[in-house]
C-alpha cells in the first residue's frame, strides 16, 4: 500500500451501468472507481477537455433535440416508402388469381397448337382435293355400257 492521502466518496450508479462494469472485469466499486479516475486523469493529460469528457447539460439538451428532429425525419420518411409500399401491394395482383391465370393460358396455348396443327392437316386435305378435283376435271368421261337385257313381249307373261 501507498502512504499518499486517500480520499473517500460515495456515488449510487444503475444497476444496468454496475452489470456493464461488472463485465468488464472489474469486481468491486473500488477497483472500477479507481479506473475510471486514472482514465479521466489521462485524457486531461493528453489534452481532452471536460467538454469532450461530458458536455454541459444545455450542449447535451441541443443535442438530443437534433437527435430527436433527425429521428422524426427519418420515421416520415420511413412512414412515406410504408405508404408507397403498401399502394405497391394494393396494386400489384393476387397472387392465387396470377396461379389461374397462367394455368387458363397454358391451357389456351395448348388448344391453339393443336388448332393449328389441325389447320395445317386440312391444308393438307385440300391441296389432296384440289389435286384429284383438277384430274377428274381434266379427265375425258367414259360412259359405262350397262348390259342389255332381252325384253319380253308383254303378251308372253309365262
Amino acid at each position: 500500500m501507498t502512504s499518499e492521502k486517500k480520499h473517500k466518496i460515495n456515488v449510487w450508479i444503475p444497476e444496468s451501468l454496475w452489470k456493464q462494469i461488472e463485465r468488464l472485469g472489474y469486481d468491486s466499486p473500488t477497483k472500477a472507481t479507481i479506473a475510471a479516475y486514472e482514465a479521466l486523469a489521462t485524457q486531461e493529460a493528453q489534452g481532452s477537455s471536460q467538454e469532450a469528457i461530458g458536455s454541459s447539460p444545455e450542449e447535451k439538451l441541443s443535442e438530443l433535440k437534433k437527435q430527436i428532429e433527425d429521428m422524426e425525419n427519418s420515421n416520415r420518411e420511413k412512414n412515406t416508402e410504408i405508404e408507397r409500399l403498401q399502394a405497391v401491394i394494393m396494386e400489384a395482383p393476387d397472387p392465387l388469381e396470377l396461379a389461374r391465370l397462367q394455368e387458363r393460358n397454358e391451357g389456351l396455348n395448348l388448344v391453339i397448337a393443336e388448332k393449328e396443327k389441325r389447320i395445317e392437316d386440312l391444308t393438307r386435305e385440300v391441296t389432296t382435293l384440289n389435286g384429284f378435283a383438277h384430274y377428274f376435271k381434266t379427265a375425258e368421261a367414259k360412259q359405262i355400257e350397262a348390259p342389255v337385257e332381252k325384253k319380253k313381249p308383254f303378251w308372253k307373261f309365262w
